[in-house]
């Protein structure tokens, strides 16, 4: 069972997405306008150590989180501000709007796809306001994560400095 199914008591189960926007397989692709960061950058030890998977941090230019892969939605945080996701070629991933903005209760998220959801890379699944993050007093550097890094390969280096939604980021070899 991953990640997922461990957190919210489903059955990790896989399930195959149908075609396909030509993706290359084991990779991800940005989810966000912004600024790229090294993980270690991230102002949360949790997240910069790595406890949560590797990847990397994203300063966000604009309030809209996309998919950055095709797969399954495998889980969505009631608050809006996490979303994980699954791929046929085995990615489990974490993607986390903000450090410690799950204190919002789910002010300034809004979600707008649901836990077993099929989506393809670059589909909108939250929307948000990166003003109501920081005038609560949070950063909103977004976590783009893979939770079983370690059985995937080897990471090729993430791309840093500015992205747009669908730049590809890392890959697993």
């Amino acid at each position: 069972m991953g990640l997922f199914g461990n957190l919210f008591g489903g059955k990790g189960k896989q399930e195959e997405q149908a075609g396909g926007s030509g993706c290359k397989p084991k990779t991800v692709y940005s989810p966000l306008a912004g600024t790229a960061i090294p993980l270690a950058d991230v102002e949360d030890p949790v997240f910069s150590q790595g406890m949560m998977g590797l990847g990397v941090g994203i300063i966000p230019s604009e309030g809209k989180l996309f998919a950055p892969v095709d797969g399954t939605v495998a889980a969505v945080f009631p608050t809006g501000h996490a979303v994980g996701m699954e791929t046929k070629d085995g990615m489990e991933l974490l993607l986390h709007i903000g450090i410690d903005t799950v204190e919002l209760k789910g002010k300034g998220f809004k979600a707008v796809v649901q836990q077993g959801a099929k989506v393809k890379a670059g589909d909108l699944l939250v929307e948000f306001e990166p003003d109501v993050i920081k005038e609560a007093g949070y950063k909103d550097t977004t976590m783009v994560l893979v939770s079983n890094a370690a059985t995937l390969g080897q990471m090729s280096q993430p791309v840093l400095g500015t992205v747009k939604p669908m730049d590809e980021l890392f890959s697993f070899h």
